[in-house]
């Protein structure tokens, strides 16, 4: 055992008068020793100190508040030990940004407890937003933005995906991109931009304050999943990503970070799994499971497994939450049960608030998504973000396959189906006929068009005008009632189109092609 500190006299007067404050910012004076003070003789037998009276102590209002403080002075030492004293600050200095020093923060952790933001008002906005990072092509890209919402008093967790792609005016400029490019944008200018404006876009688009942001990279996604052990996820549909070649079978599976990374970022696929929309709804799905997870009885116990959550935040985290906030929002989301967390997703379509377009991007056209309002119209965007907690489906769980009561049978997992996963020659075996008709007066469009679509497998039948000649929207009628799938979902992609409709009364039909496509303006820049 090592040897104790030797005190001076200074120090030791210094530490009374801090035992004999009244509070933390009044200090009680100890009066100078006087000759003939308790405790010490005078006369002869001066310079002998006497020992004091002992007295009882019996712990008063102040004295217990100074006991609770050098209890908790006491846990947090010793938490310290455990996960690593270096380890908080460093990885506390890194991810956070707030203008408070980190000392500051830990004093607040310890002695104070005030609401979040947003919390009296019963409603907490967070961004999450990812980028692929250091090391990544595109690495300030948002790769994925969503707004979580919590509504404390009811005790509801709501998430809002906003595609990437949607086309929107960079703020405080007169630049329009992509809304991931808002967060590169920002980086490009001067560091910790990127969060500034993305978060004002955000707020913006959807009408709500953004009061917190929490940004990650994909090094730090894969790290927390890998140190919390992995996450459940029930895949529903078989599908295959082309770009990555990466298989992902139907059923229950048990994924570790790079699994779960490939998942969530999947894109490039046939058949109802594939788009950006479908991509968002996974990224949902993994976030539950990782919340899940994190407040698991297993995973609050592991010192080790938390301490690697700590480890995997050093540079690839940044966060305006304090580290008493970030304890307060663990206090507030985590006995939230599962039928009370809701997802929902921007999508075009019927009942959808976006519209599929395109635009010159880079010099070259691009297909976007705008509001159906109208560029930059987010009213009605902003209506369903006000009112999402009952608008918005509640979250499946990530697992279906779940723990099962005591004494009751085990939940099944799901066998895959290998007949349901598409293949790489999806569209080579379904063979699809196209129809490609000129909906415009742009002479030659549907020609151009029939080329580009042949380069893609698809068999041209007939190219011609369509009756109707003045179409602003490209639309796709699907005459085998959803036989061809994957060649459906391959022309929709190819055209920027997000889904197919009934057909046109005023067109003649067509009896031997089973796709028909009815050409508008959005897609001249793109058969050019």
């Amino acid at each position: 055992m090592p040897p104790l500190p030797h005190v001076s006299p200074e120090e030791r007067d210094a530490l009374l008068r801090e035992a004999r404050s009244d509070s933390w910012g009044t200090r009680i004076p100890i009066r100078a020793a006087k000759e003939g003070a308790p405790g010490e003789s005078t006369g002869a037998g001066a310079g002998t100190r006497l020992p004091p009276p002992q007295r009882k102590l019996v712990p008063q209002g102040g004295s217990r508040r100074r006991l609770r403080t050098v209890l908790w002075i006491l846990a947090v030492l010793l938490v310290g030990a455990l996960f690593g004293a270096g380890k908080l600050l460093s990885v506390g200095s890194a991810v956070l940004s707030q203008e408070r020093s980190l000392i500051g923060q830990l004093t607040d952790l310890l002695f104070r407890r005030g609401a979040l933001l947003g919390e009296k008002e019963n409603r907490i906005n967070i961004l999450l937003a990812a980028i692929g990072g250091e090391g990544h092509q595109g690495e300030n890209l948002a790769d994925t933005i969503i707004l979580a919402s919590i509504q404390p008093q009811e005790k509801d967790v709501a998430m809002l995906s906003i595609p990437r792609d949607l086309y929107v005016k960079i703020p405080s400029t007169e630049l329009y991109a992509r809304i991931n490019n808002v967060h590169a944008y920002g980086e490009n200018q001067r560091r910790g931009e990127g969060v500034k404006l993305l978060r004002e876009k955000v707020a913006e688009i959807t009408g709500q304050p953004v009061h917190y942001v929490v940004r990650v990279d994909f090094e730090a996604f894969k790290r927390i999943v890998d140190q919390i052990g992995g996450v459940d996820i029930t895949i529903h549909n078989s599908f295959y990503d082309f770009w990555h070649k990466i298989s992902f079978p139907a059923g229950t599976e048990h994924m570790n970070g790079e699994r779960a990374l490939a998942y969530v970022r999947a894109r490039y696929i046939e058949g109802p799994e594939g788009g950006d929309f479908k991509r968002a709804e996974r990224t949902q799905q993994i976030a539950l499971a990782i919340r899940k997870k994190i407040f698991s009885v297993e995973t609050a116990v592991d010192l080790r497994a938390l301490a690697g959550v700590l480890d995997a935040l050093r540079d690839h985290v940044v966060t305006n939450f304090t580290l008493a906030e970030l304890r307060r929002l663990a206090e507030l989301t985590r006995d939230i049960p599962d039928d009370r967390l809701h997802t929902a997703v921007l999508t075009t379509g019927p009942e959808g608030l976006l519209q599929g377009t395109t635009e010159v991007l880079g010099g070259r056209p691009a297909s976007v998504l705008r509001p159906r309002a109208g560029l930059e119209h987010y009213a009605e965007i902003q209506k369903f973000a006000a009112n999402i907690f009952s608008e918005a489906r509640v979250a499946p769980s990530p697992a279906s396959a779940s723990v099962p009561p005591a004494g009751g049978p085990a939940t099944p997992t799901p066998s895959p189906s290998p007949t349901a996963l598409p293949s790489p020659g999806g569209i080579l075996s379904e063979q699809p006929t196209v129809d490609v008709r000129n909906g415009t007066t742009v002479t030659g469009l549907a020609a151009r068009a029939a080329k580009v679509l042949e380069k893609h497998k698809f068999t041209i039948t007939t190219v011609g005008n369509a009756a109707i000649r003045n179409r602003t929207q490209t639309i796709v009628v699907d005459w085998t009632n959803g036989k061809k799938p994957a060649s459906l979902q391959k022309l929709l992609a190819t055209l920027g189109v997000t889904t197919a409709v009934a057909f046109p009364e005023a067109e003649k039909k067509s009896a031997d092609a089973d796709l028909i496509v009815f050409l508008g303006t959005d897609v001249v820049e793109t058969f050019k």
